[in-house]
């Protein structure tokens, strides 16, 4: 039976960046994941300077925001056009030394896997157990594979097979909302560049985000459409935009001409769901990682950054302490009240941008268009300021 030094179960963004840190630590890493072969996906993500940060420690920062487009304004509209709110990210970004970037998440994953090399990850390795053991885990796949590490970390995603094995009784909660994302080429901007928009209508959320540039040299644009729904709903077949355009016709330019500019094939649906904080994250020389931890909604675009926050973390106290187990339950403590603040503030987020009733959308449109520009950036700044090198 072969042993390894770290084993991640995972190898989404969150067991990546652990790996190439934890390389970087001097540790020797082995990551297996499900899935038989990474696929470009229709959808893109976000990245606020705390993750680039943490990619700038990794020595990846040029090469991340080299994939896709920095953005220095949100701009928020009613669905016919009209703004309720900008919001200015240059004087924040400066202040942290880093941009907020757009991407497609398929093009992250291979910068990723480059900076990883080769024979670190092994593809089509489905995760069915794990025994603690002196010496450290026994982790068993579903093809009879089993390996030896002296800790394990578990980074495989909301529905984790780690996790399940440490706390059965956790489920993810469904987080009220459907979602739409599509990726399309464009031969004009459709939005300035250097801004991302949004659009709210009766109970949906309409974005739309530069991430860098296509075939060509086209506009490659990235949206997402929010609504709440009853879990579990099904779009017909080849529907997809269809449904979406359901949920926007007549709503101002560009947001009806992209969905219909985008194939079919570009576009994928999700439910949305999270986890209520865990009360723990692991026991002996097993943790969590990322989604696996501490899945959360999508209103603060930031579960793909707390995940890499994590790995960093995670990195550096392995590298500081030869005690593993101590290791990781200091990274869990240092980790898990971030994660929990983090996640409510998500959820509080999204409890506006969703509102049916056309008395309560009124003044949630005042309150938006009268609101200093400062409150929002001094809540922002709690989220995207954190260090992840100060204990």
């Amino acid at each position: 039976m072969p042993s390894r030094g770290v084993v991640i179960i995972g190898g989404g963004i969150g067991g990546l960046c652990a790996a190439i840190a934890l390389r970087q630590a001097g540790l020797e890493v082995a990551v297996y994941e499900r899935a038989e072969a990474y696929r470009p996906l229709g959808a893109g993500l976000s990245l606020w300077p705390n993750a680039m940060r943490a990619f700038e420690a990794l020595g990846l920062a040029r090469e991340v925001a080299g994939v896709g487009a920095s953005w220095r304004e949100t701009v928020i509209h009613r669905w016919d056009g009209k703004v309720l709110s900008r919001l200015s990210l240059e004087a924040l970004c400066r202040e942290m030394g880093q941009p907020t970037v757009g991407l497609p998440r398929a093009e992250l994953q291979q910068v990723l896997l480059r900076a990883l090399g080769p024979d670190v990850v092994q593809l089509g390795a489905a995760c069915t157990d794990f025994h603690v053991e002196d010496e450290g885990v026994r982790v068993t796949f579903a093809d009879g594979q089993q390996v030896r590490g002296d800790c394990l970390i578990g980074a495989d995603g909301l529905r984790s097979v780690v996790r399940q094995r440490l706390l059965p009784e956790v489920r993810p909660r469904y987080g009220g909302r459907t979602s739409w994302r599509g990726v399309v080429n464009v031969a004009s901007e459709v939005i300035p560049e250097g801004g991302q928009f949004e659009f709210y209508g009766p109970g949906a959320r309409f974005g739309i985000t530069h991430i860098g540039r296509g075939p060509g040299g086209m506009w490659r644009m990235y949206w997402f459409l929010l609504v709440p729904a009853p879990e579990g709903g099904r779009d017909a077949e080849g529907g997809h935009q269809e449904a979406v355009l359901s949920h926007v016709r007549g709503w101002c330019e560009p947001v009806e001409s992209l969905v219909r500019a985008t194939p079919e094939s570009h576009i994928v649906r999700t439910d949305i769901h999270d986890l209520e904080p865990l009360p723990r994250w692991g026991e002996g020389p097993v943790t969590l990682l990322g989604d696996s931890a501490h899945a959360m909604v999508t209103d603060l675009a930031q579960g793909a950054c707390q995940a890499v926050e994590d790995a960093l973390v995670l990195a550096k106290l392995l590298r500081e302490d030869s005690d593993r187990v101590r290791a990781l339950r200091t990274y869990e403590a240092r980790r898990r009240p971030r994660t929990a603040y983090v996640s409510e503030l998500s959820r509080r987020a999204g409890a506006i941008r969703y509102l049916r009733n056309p008395v309560a959308r009124w003044g949630r449109d005042l309150l938006m268009r009268t609101l200093p520009s400062s409150v929002a950036l001094d809540q922002l700044r709690r989220v995207v300021g954190y260090d992840f090198l100060v204990p």
